[in-house]
């Protein structure tokens, strides 16, 4: 689970890392309150899950309430890796003359943390020269070691005591609370000489969510996804405007990478599961039929556990109820000429290879 910037600073705050004062908005009424109890300049956030937030235009520095409206209003409409907001985080802008780079990050294979950081921040740390990479002891740091740290980095003072604080209570932070990332960049270095994060990243380990109760309702459940799980296939929504049917997560991935090859945009990602019934296939393609933004639906299935003759039937079943949008298939395998006998003089438009059928639905759009 990835948690928005606002509520990772909540985490960082409750942690005692110094972070910029804020207010979240959810909508363009609540800017100019918001703005007036900051003190300008104040930087306008969108806030999506999404990285490269500057570079896409997502980030504003505003000087009045009239430019913050402006800017706000911009940046709800500004969609970024195919997500648009639906909040914004107003921050009081941080004057500062540098910026540095920390992160404590689970690595699974040694079943153990490791502390990255770097004189230097900015959206291409990953190739920087110079970074300190450590291996974090099992129970945890000691004020020793994050002074280690510091003194690689070439800090010393002031500035040392508090990178050493900080990296103390985001090791606790990421160990805690279980986290696959915890991850300030930039930490600036500002003018008074204090050092303040001004991003954050978390990224709580799924699989440890059941420990965390404290983050169920982080994010609402998407319609969509909570009905496939309760259904039992697995369910992505991808933004595009064609909805992607298969059994097996290698086929469906195969084909998201065939309909992107060709020019489309994936709506979704709908693995139906090894051995899924009629009933099974039937709700799954009323739920991506009523998905908003898929306008067709593709469907590629290969039979073996699954029957072809089960899926045809559940194609039917879905046309039979009337308004079904568009369906392109690719029908193969296990009792497949039965299931295109099925389908034979329906709606359903049938395509020899998976290939065929991407090149039709994707010139249909």
């Amino acid at each position: 689970m990835r948690l928005f910037e606002y509520q990772a600073k909540e985490l960082f705050k409750a942690y005692g890392l110094p972070v910029p004062k804020s207010v979240l908005v959810s909508g363009l009424a609540g800017v100019r309150g918001a703005f007036a109890t900051l003190s300008p300049p104040v930087a306008i956030k969108s806030q999506v899950l999404a990285g490269g937030r500057g570079k896409a235009g997502g980030i504003a520095l505003v000087s009045d309430p009239a430019q913050a409206e402006k800017e706000a209003a911009r940046i709800f409409e500004l969609a970024i890796g195919g997500e648009r907001p639906s909040s914004l985080l107003l921050e009081q802008a941080y004057p500062h003359d540098a910026e540095m780079y920390v992160s404590v990050s689970l690595d699974r294979g040694d079943r153990s943390f490791v502390v990255i950081a770097a004189q230097a921040g900015g959206v291409d740390v990953e190739s920087m020269s110079g970074k300190v990479i450590r291996k974090l002891p099992l129970d945890g740091i000691s004020q020793p070691f994050a002074d280690e740290v510091a003194s690689e980095l070439k800090l010393d003072g002031e500035r040392a005591r508090q990178f050493s604080k900080i990296l103390l209570s985001l090791e606790r932070l990421a160990r805690e609370k279980e986290c696959e990332l915890a991850e300030i960049n930039p930490l600036a270095v500002g003018r008074d000489g204090m050092l303040i994060p001004l991003d954050a990243k978390v990224i709580i380990d799924d699989n440890a969510l059941f420990r965390h109760p404290e983050f169920a309702k982080l994010h609402p459940e998407d319609e969509f996804e909570g009905e496939a799980s309760r259904q039992g296939f697995a369910f992505v929504r991808l933004g595009g405007d064609i909805a992607v049917v298969g059994n097996g997560a290698g086929l469906v991935l195969s084909t998201l990478d065939l309909v992107g090859d060709a020019g489309g945009k994936p709506a979704c990602f709908l693995d139906l599961g090894g051995g899924a019934q009629q009933e099974r296939i039937e709700a799954a393609l009323r739920l991506v039929n009523r998905l908003p933004e898929a306008k067709r639906i593709l469907v590629n299935i290969y039979g073996g556990i699954t029957r072809t003759t089960d899926v045809a039937a559940g194609l039917l079943a879905v046309i039979s109820g009337g308004g079904s949008k568009p369906i392109f298939a690719r029908v193969s395998g296990a009792e497949e000429a039965a299931a295109k006998e099925m389908l034979a003089g329906s709606p359903v438009r049938l395509y020899r290879t998976a290939p065929e059928a991407v090149e039709a639905v994707v010139m249909a759009g």
